[in-house]
């Protein structure tokens, strides 16, 4: 996304990607699920990028159930985000085939290749800039990590598996609940997290990414010896038959994609900021955008988001800079912007959620299980973190927006 804005900022243009077109599309695992809301889809609109939402399954809001252990009663909270306008998370696979593909028609040039430390130091000095997207991979450490803002640790064992509905329903899973299809959260206290995001699949269309967060050692934590989506899904079944029972028919429902083997993943990574640049040892510079600027845990759904943001963000600064020298000064200070506009409050929100619910949280999340409308507001605060991040953080602000939104209905309990 950061090259399409620059292209179109008349900038000259080289991006290097250790994969075809076809090898993303065919061979590759998917990224994540990535969901992403309209207000930030509307940047790929505006780089003429978007070539899959009007058409894709869209999800309108949350459905969340959360309970302190396995067994206990759920506190339900439903709300639409950006207060109904779609989100979508569309394969990654497909998205990066096509940005790949269309590349140099719109002038820019591609390059396949598996870019080394050295590589990437050749190319920073005979760049005028150098912006490094490389994700969780090992290319990453080429910038250092920020320690006073970064974890040390995963503080979940992951996996996702793409899944369809034997019976056709997907669309239909929790039609019973809420008019609209949602991101399913499901949050256990003592155990971990695990969602179902509205997904397009690259062929199959219509999906769900089934996300699960597992805290290290919990009943959940069964993942780390997965070798295939088979591997994965089963282990996902007996978690939701365990935690969440009046879910078993979703679980029975569930099928994989059978021409899709790479459709799943599992692993661990510790979530982290990287500074402002890195230095490379022939003195040239490079920059992080997206993922490789502040990897995200995937709990609250901000790194797909905040990739985008970024991009349009260092585009739209670098395009305004012209041909001016990109030396420290300048870099730090994008950098520093940017976390100030978008990195900080989504870092914060997110990390929010992988922490145990204190008080004030769990006074927000009453309120807004009791008032329709305080759902919606909450839930748009994973599309604007700053519109929720203080009544979370802020007891007196959280007591503010429990007397905005008085109980209107009994806390939902699922049958």
């Amino acid at each position: 996304m950061l090259a399409y804005g620059l292209l179109a900022g008349g900038h000259d243009v080289t991006l290097y990607s250790d994969r075809t077109p076809d090898q993303w599309l065919n061979e590759s695992k998917p990224t994540g699920s990535a969901y992403i809301y309209d207000e930030v889809v509307d940047i790929e609109r505006k780089l003429g990028m978007d070539f899959w939402s009007r058409d894709a399954f869209q999800g309108h809001g949350f459905l969340y159930d959360g309970i302190p252990t396995p067994g206990a009663a759920p506190l339900s909270i439903a709300g639409r985000n950006e207060y109904g306008r779609p989100g979508s998370a569309i394969d990654q696979r497909l998205r990066v085939s096509r940005w790949l593909e269309d590349l140099e028609p719109r002038g820019g040039r591609l390059v396949i290749e598996s870019v080394t430390p050295a590589r990437l130091d050749a190319i920073a000095a005979a760049s005028d800039l150098t912006v490094l997207a490389a994700g969780k991979a090992d290319l990453a450490s080429a910038i250092a990590v920020d320690p006073a803002r970064s974890f040390t640790e995963p503080q979940r064992n992951l996996a996702m598996v793409i899944v369809r509905s034997r019976t056709g329903h997907v669309r239909d899973w929790f039609a019973d609940r809420v008019p609209y299809a949602p991101i399913k959260f499901n949050r256990i206290d003592d155990t971990g997290e695990y969602f179902w995001v509205p997904y397009h699949h690259k062929t199959a269309g219509a999906t769900m990414s089934l996300l699960l967060e597992a805290r290290p050692g919990s009943l959940m934590d069964r993942f780390g010896t997965a070798r295939s989506a088979g591997d994965v899904l089963d282990a996902a079944r007996e978690i939701v038959r365990a935690t969440m029972p009046y879910e078993a028919h979703i679980a029975d429902d569930m099928e994989l994609i059978e021409d899709d083997p790479h459709g799943w993943l599992a692993g661990r990574f510790t979530p982290v900021v990287r500074e402002a640049f890195g230095r490379l040892p022939s003195g040239g510079l490079v920059i992080p955008v997206g993922d490789t600027a502040i990897t995200f845990d995937p709990i609250a759904g901000q790194g797909g988001n905040f990739a985008n943001r970024s991009a349009d963000f260092l585009a739209s600064v670098i395009n305004e800079h012209g041909g001016e020298h990109y030396d420290e000064e300048f870099l730090t200070r994008i950098s520093t912007d940017l976390w100030t506009h978008f990195g900080r409050n989504s870092w914060t929100f997110n990390n929010h959620f992988l922490g145990v619910a204190d008080d004030t949280t769990r006074l927000v999340m009453r309120t807004a299980a009791q008032n329709p409308d305080a759902g919606d507001t909450l839930f748009n605060g994973f599309v604007r973190p700053d519109r929720m991040l203080p009544a979370l953080k802020d007891r007196r602000v959280a007591e503010e927006f429990a007397r905005t939104y008085p109980a209107r209905v009994a806390e939902p309990v699922p049958a």
